[in-house]
């Protein structure tokens, strides 16, 4: 019955097609909805001719069926649905609840279609039939008719835009920003699609490279990031969008593009990164897939620091999908790569950085108490899972070993990366969170005693939390919130206990009597292939750009042992060769040539001499500028600036010294060991 509908919409005379369309529209015996699910009960049965280990005897009794018949059969109802729109938009923008009832059973049948794997031609086809109803229908009565399943659709497009087909990948991209600019123009902000889309990430990530390797083509964690170039190139592309060529785009809408893709881009990496973490070995999804759904309750989780990771901006991408999610309604999400960047710092034994990215933690649960309310998780996409839903899905299957390695093992990798347990059920409770904040400071105590010398600095971030919630219960108290104030008190006797413990212990100091010390790096001459464009995850250091690194106790550890082999070397030279060993470790392993990686611990940078050929490291040691006071009488090192001091001789009596000062987003000690220079002022000095 379905093969004759289907050659009936064919074959069939245009113009009866279209006025038996517009017989179904008419208000007596509105039967258009019945059509479309006759076109969608239609695609579900054409899904059972899609090849695979199940139906592959049928098959073969009834002759086979060619790719091209499946695929005209899909072409078929793409145009069909073109046809319907055209045909019956007038009469069901006549009525509103008619035009959404219309427009969710149309979304749903093309989301449905695009769900399974087809040809370039016929997803183009699909694309473009999406195209088309979301031009007729409008953004506003897309985003209605779709509800709760738009994250669906935000899962379906991020996959075809990670096709290696050009021409799909285009449409893809083209349907996206079709979307954005309409919803943007239509409603006047995009924050909450935006947040959808970046939550569901993670899974489509994760389930294209778990469909990758049930294909047989990674082995390495290599292969793992060239899979999902497809994807940042995508991104990349609708962050080009020109609002002057495309009239689709308001010019107000281009932050908050540049916002979303740039987080995008960072949730990839923030994948690669929590891979690599439950990754100690060779490439094993499952190990990988038990590890990540027990991730934050391991005690202690490893990475892989080959050579050609140490230049990764691991930090920096984690860092920026943190800032996206706010505590208000994306505290899961927040928490999730707060986390994660805490593992990964632990790896590398940077415990101050490992404590303040717990201190935030705590912080987003304080600042989403008043917001629980609002707290959104992601649901589970039945056409991914499904199997009487999507027949097609026990196409799925490893191509050599086993056939349980199927579209279940796919699924169970893809969910453990949606939203790993971080400690909170999926509807928190006050309890919950006050369970949770416990935990959290709990934990951020005991980075902090990891190192020497933190623990007025601990003191000070325990103070700020202390103000913090003081101030919410003076609030809530405002306010007649009587239902919080006692989590909230419940929050201040937790840190209360926390400071009163600290008050017990002394501050200690490392290397040369400084608690923290910093150091300025900067990367010129020829490039190396890693600094160049490439699938994995960016560089941190900017080519030819002074960076401020904070130094780790076990760097100073190397650079006291350095100094004992070494006496007529400087304290400030052995930080300085300690910090630098591994970017020259790495350079020589990747260049070959010993003598094309240059090293300079001294001089000012832009009066130093350079060679063609040669790569450089300028490190030195830098000071930091300011003291922050807290309340309570607690002082500690917190400042933004820092300034480097090089004399040097002149041709007068006068001595003359240039002290350069450097100023960073954030003060430091910072949730990332490391940030980029974003001012720089010179000041030269002749002393007598």
């Amino acid at each position: 019955r379905f093969l004759s509908l289907v050659y009936i919409l064919q074959e069939g005379p245009e113009v009866l097609i279209r006025n038996k369309l517009r017989e179904f529209c008419k208000p007596m015996g509105n039967r258009v909805n019945d059509f479309i699910a006759i076109l969608k009960m239609s695609s579900i049965t054409f899904q059972y001719l899609i090849p695979n280990f199940k139906n592959d005897e049928l098959l073969h009794i009834i002759g086979g069926m060619t790719k091209e018949f499946i695929q005209e059969t899909f072409n078929c109802l793409a145009a069909s649905v073109i046809l319907l729109i055209d045909e019956c938009f007038d009469i069901f923008s006549c009525d509103y609840k008619a035009l959404e009832s219309s427009a969710a059973a149309v979304f749903d049948l093309l989301l449905h279609m695009l769900s399974s794997p087809q040809s370039s031609v016929t997803l183009l086809r699909t694309l473009g039939g999406s195209a088309h109803s979301l031009d007729r229908f409008g953004a506003r009565v897309f985003l209605a008719a779709t509800g709760h399943r738009f994250q669906h659709w935000g899962r379906i497009i991020l996959s075809l835009m990670n096709s290696t087909e050009l021409s799909v990948r285009s449409m893809a991209v083209d349907f996206f920003v079709s979307l954005i600019g309409g919803a943007f123009n239509d409603i006047g902000s995009i924050d909450a699609e935006m947040t959808c889309i970046l939550t569901v990430m993670p899974e489509v990530v994760a389930r294209e490279i778990a469909l990758y390797n049930v294909s047989g083509l990674l082995h390495t964690m290599d292969d793992v990031e060239s899979c999902l170039w497809p994807l940042r190139r995508a991104l990349a592309d609708v962050e080009d969008t020109n609002p002057l060529d495309d009239d689709r785009i308001d010019p107000q809408i281009m932050p908050s593009i540049r916002t979303l893709c740039r987080t995008g881009q960072a949730i990839i990496d923030g994948v690669f990164i929590e891979m690599r973490l439950c990754c100690s070995g060779s490439l094993d999804l499952e190990k990988i897939m038990i590890a990540q759904q027990q991730a934050f309750e391991a005690k202690s989780r490893c990475i892989g620091t080959g050579v050609n990771k140490i230049f990764d901006a691991d930090e920096e991408s984690l860092f920026e999908a943190t800032n996206y999610f706010s505590s208000e309604g994306s505290l899961s999400q927040k928490l999730r790569w707060l986390l994660t960047l805490r593992d990964l710092h632990v790896t590398k034994n940077q415990w101050l950085e490992a404590a303040e990215a717990l201190v935030h933690c705590a912080r987003a649960v304080i600042e989403s108490f008043d917001f629980i309310v609002n707290h959104w998780r992601p649901s589970q996409f039945d056409l991914w899972n499904d199997y009487r839903r999507s027949p097609w899905l026990s196409s799925i299957r490893i191509s050599q070993g086993p056939r349980d390695h199927d579209n279940m093992a796919v699924m169970d990798f893809a969910k453990s990366f949606l939203e790993p347990g971080i400690g909170l059920p999926s509807r928190p409770s006050m309890d919950d969170l006050c369970s949770l904040f416990d935990n959290l400071v709990d934990d951020t105590l005991s980075a902090y005693t990891k190192e020497d010398g933190l623990e007025e600095l601990a003191y000070a971030q325990f103070e700020e939390l202390l103000s913090v919630v003081s101030d919410e219960i003076k609030s809530n108290t405002q306010k007649n919130r009587h239902d919080l104030l006692s989590p909230l008190r419940r929050v201040r006797a937790t840190i209360c206990t926390k400071i009163s413990s600290l008050t017990n212990h002394g501050s200690c100091k490392s290397f040369s009597g400084v608690s923290q010390r910093y150091v300025r790096v900067i990367l010129s001459g020829a490039k190396p292939d890693r600094f160049k464009e490439s699938t994995t995850i960016p560089t941190f250091l900017e080519w030819s750009v002074a960076s401020i690194c904070r130094v780790t106790q076990a760097t100073l550890s190397k650079a006291e042992k350095i100094m004992k082999e070494n006496p007529l070397l400087s304290d400030e030279e052995c930080i300085c060769l300690a910090y630098a060993e591994p970017f020259v470790k790495s350079f020589r392993k990747t260049n070959g040539d010993h003598d094309s990686i240059v090293l300079r611990t001294r001089g000012i940078y832009n009066d130093l001499h350079t060679e063609s050929g040669k790569t450089y490291i300028d490190v030195r040691v830098v000071q930091m500028r300011g003291v922050a006071k807290y309340s309570g009488g607690t002082r500690c090192f917190k400042s933004r600036r820092f300034y480097l001091r090089c004399d040097g001789p002149s041709q007068s009596s006068s001595k003359k010294v240039d002290i350069t000062e450097f100023t960073v987003a954030n003060r430091f000690p910072h949730v990332t060991s490391r940030q980029r220079n974003l001012i720089t002022s010179e000041i030269k000095q002749f002393l007598s």
